[in-house]
């Protein structure tokens, strides 16, 4: 792909972000929390509250939607028919499955649709769903076999009514983690669980195509990495 090519692709891809008042940072805990902002009319349901100014409506939030913190790491990114991986700071929303690029002396960050991307030492793949839309894996292991990993976000809001000074958020950001084997190339991902009868069923060999210490009935990542190894070398 030519350079002028490329840079026309790119720009394609691109979209400018609009961030509202919100600031993602951390407590005296040590929690990653998220501050939002924002301006209202004033109202007596405001009065009771004793932590927000009359007019400034002021929500925190346990948790981020981004893979990370600080939400933007050193990174790089791949679009579809070049072969080379394009450096940019990354940040990667779980909640929108959207990856944000910024590069050196933009005011704003822009969302893009890579086929593939990095995050410091995290490699990330993609796959077209039926409707055509990029969803993100995490490589952990990329033998013949490859496991894949999976990251989402969805936000739990917590009531105000009635309010208690004990309630100290307004909501959670809560994390889900899923795997995947794929055997071959472009061949259908198998949700697996770290469990050893779940490896046996998705590889469906029996238990000898895997190490003899492979015998727990819960496995960690690091175990079924090494197994998904072990069993490459038969293949």
């Amino acid at each position: 792909m030519t350079r002028s090519r490329l840079l026309i692709v790119l720009l394609s891809l691109l979209q400018v972000v609009s961030y509202g008042q919100c600031v993602v940072s951390q407590d005296d805990q040590k929690r990653v929390i998220t501050i939002c902002q924002s301006y209202t009319d004033p109202s007596g349901l405001l009065i009771n509250r004793t932590d927000r100014k009359q007019g400034l409506s002021q929500t925190v939030y346990l948790g981020s939607e981004y893979l990370t913190y600080p939400i933007w790491q050193i990174g790089s990114f791949k679009v579809v028919g070049s072969q080379s991986f394009i450096p940019c700071g990354i940040a990667y929303n779980l909640l929108t499955n959207q990856v944000l690029c910024q590069f050196p002396g933009d005011s704003v960050p822009h969302v893009i649709s890579p086929e593939a991307f990095t995050i410091n030492d995290m490699q990330f793949v993609s796959r077209l769903n039926n409707k055509a839309k990029r969803i993100y894996y995490r490589v952990l292991y990329a033998g013949k076999t490859r496991l894949l990993a999976q990251y989402k976000c969805t936000f739990r809001p917590v009531s105000n009514e009635p309010y208690t000074l004990e309630q100290s958020f307004d909501g959670t950001y809560l994390r889900k983690k899923s795997f995947y084997i794929q055997q071959q190339d472009n061949t259908p991902l198998r949700p697996v669980q770290l469990s050893r009868k779940s490896v046996l069923n998705v590889l469906a060999v029996p238990p000898t195509r895997l190490p003899n210490n492979f015998s727990k009935k819960k496995i960690t990542v690091h175990e079924l990495v090494s197994a998904l190894a072990y069993y490459d070398g038969f293949n």
